[in-house]
């Protein structure tokens, strides 16, 4: 599959490690040296049983209010097969909605710092306690829907961690909006904890590229099967070396800022992607990368799927 001139997309690809470059190297240690903190404190509203499945939406909500938005994606994910559990990220415990009540068979709150790999560590945890050996799913609100049968993408794929695009930026990783952890017990809790702490969280996008999302996979990939149902294997081509990146930033205030070469399909080719069945689109495409889709063509889409209009500046718009 070729999209829009981006990279062309391999499909049901299990894992294999790739190079890691000494720029991603050096970024990564000053992450691991200066982008640590103590994980947000957190709490169970509505604690979670045993299932055969839970379906886990993380939403942020920093003034305590649900979007649109993430109220379809939470009723697109009760309809999946197993239960709905839901992780609300809300200045305190009080600011949790109350209509997540009505909406969801367990609910937890954890404080607003941290991003996504908090929450997800704190239900990977709570089921490895009160549902051992159940299935997880694990989205978050960086991305509207799903649009497309989950259940029916992911009865069909194979790995004990399953994503849904997998990505050679640098280097080969899951992308972390949405997954699922087949059978996690206790042991599945320490094979991840470098990478997902009820212990440690990161505060700044940055560190959490790169000590979360792409070394998650590597570090999966220890004791588990791990793959993707699609792949862009070239996402990582536009990429800069040491010697180029240490130029640009020695110039930078006497040049023009240099425009990325963004391969990442889900941003340069989204509605292909849910066209041709990927069930996400993302949210920044409303937001800062809204220069890289058509806007009435996104509008169009969202509006056939029944889809609320996403509104630039939202809470869950961009991040």
């Amino acid at each position: 599959m070729n999209y829009s001139g981006c990279c062309a997309l391999e499909g049901d690809w299990s894992y294999q490690p790739s190079r890691r470059s000494t720029l991603v190297r050096l970024s990564r240690l000053k992450s691991l040296t200066t982008g640590l903190c103590r994980a947000p404190v957190s709490t169970a509203i509505v604690p979670i049983t045993p299932r055969d499945r839970w379906n886990t939406f993380f939403v942020y909500l920093p003034d305590g209010k649900l979007s649109p938005a993430q109220r379809y994606s939470i009723e697109r994910i009760g309809a999946l097969t197993g239960g709905t559990a839901i992780v609300c990220a809300a200045p305190s415990v009080r600011d949790v909605p109350e209509e997540l009540l009505a909406m969801a068979d367990a609910i937890y709150w954890k404080a607003l710092s941290g991003f996504d790999f908090s929450a997800y560590a704190l239900m990977l945890r709570a089921v490895a306690e009160r549902s051992s050996g159940a299935d997880l799913y694990l989205q978050n609100d960086s991305v509207l829907g799903p649009f497309a049968d989950v259940d029916e993408l992911l009865a069909r794929a194979p790995w004990d961690l399953s994503g849904f695009m997998g990505s050679a930026a640098l280097e080969n990783h899951i992308q972390s909006y949405a997954f699922l952890v087949r059978g996690v017990d206790d042991a599945t809790v320490d094979r991840l904890a470098s990478v997902m702490s009820t212990r440690w969280a990161c505060n700044r996008w940055r560190d959490v590229v790169n000590l979360q999302e792409t070394r998650f996979a590597r570090v999966a990939a220890v004791g588990m099967s791990v793959g993707a149902l699609w792949f862009a294997p070239r996402a990582g081509d536009g990429e800069i070396g040491l010697a180029t990146a240490m130029k640009r930033k020695l110039a930078r205030s006497s040049t023009k800022p240099v425009i990325a070469d963004v391969r990442d399909p889900t941003l340069v080719a989204g509605l292909e992607l849910v066209s041709a069945g990927f069930p996400f689109l993302k949210k920044s495409l409303f937001g800062r990368n809204r220069a890289l889709q058509d806007a009435n063509a996104l509008a169009a889409f969202l509006a056939a799927q029944a889809h609320p209009p996403v509104i630039e500046g939202a809470n869950d718009a961009g991040r």
